[in-house]
């Protein structure tokens, strides 16, 4: 089998996990089977993929951010947009959209960027909820995400607000 066939089949299949459930936070998750828990600073949650594309591993982390009080979910979508150009060189927003997070209403974004060597597509889906932001964002080199497409979906799907 072909290295990127084998490498689209690892990142699209999708098996039960147990579900990850964040007490303090407030959330569960089902996270891809075969991806490994890890860590990062500032995120409260970390999957990574099993096997790296162009050297980048394809991941989705958990930020939740403490946010201003009565700050709403189109303001935090506004501030979202506006940060893409700032943080990121090469920043480019590719769409956005309305969606709905465990019943929330939520935002989409989708955006590429550039660290350090790697050229990157982010999907990002977030919700305010009372005074937290909650980010889910799917990370994986340009030209790659259509390989996230089902571990993205699932993930989401699976997203559950606990309290």
């Amino acid at each position: 089998m072909p290295r990127h066939a084998l490498l689209a089949a690892l990142l699209t299949s999708w098996s039960a996990a147990a579900a990850y459930t964040d007490a303090t936070n407030g959330f569960s998750v089902t996270p891809p089977a075969t991806w490994k828990k890890t860590a990062h600073p500032g995120t409260v949650l970390v999957y990574v993929a099993p096997q790296p594309v162009q050297q980048f591993t394809p991941n989705v982390y958990v930020v939740v951010q403490n946010l201003p009080t009565g700050m709403t979910q189109a303001q935090y979508h506004q501030l979202s947009m506006a940060q893409i150009p700032k943080v990121f060189p090469e920043g480019k927003i590719v769409s956005h959209r309305p969606v709905t997070l465990s019943g929330q209403k939520a935002n989409e974004l989708v955006y590429t960027g550039r660290q350090g060597e790697y050229l990157l597509h982010f999907m990002a889906t977030y919700v305010v909820k009372g005074n937290k932001a909650y980010l889910i964002t799917f990370t994986t080199v340009k030209g790659q995400e259509v390989a996230l497409k089902t571990p993205r979906a699932t993930f989401l799907q699976t997203f559950k607000f606990t309290r």
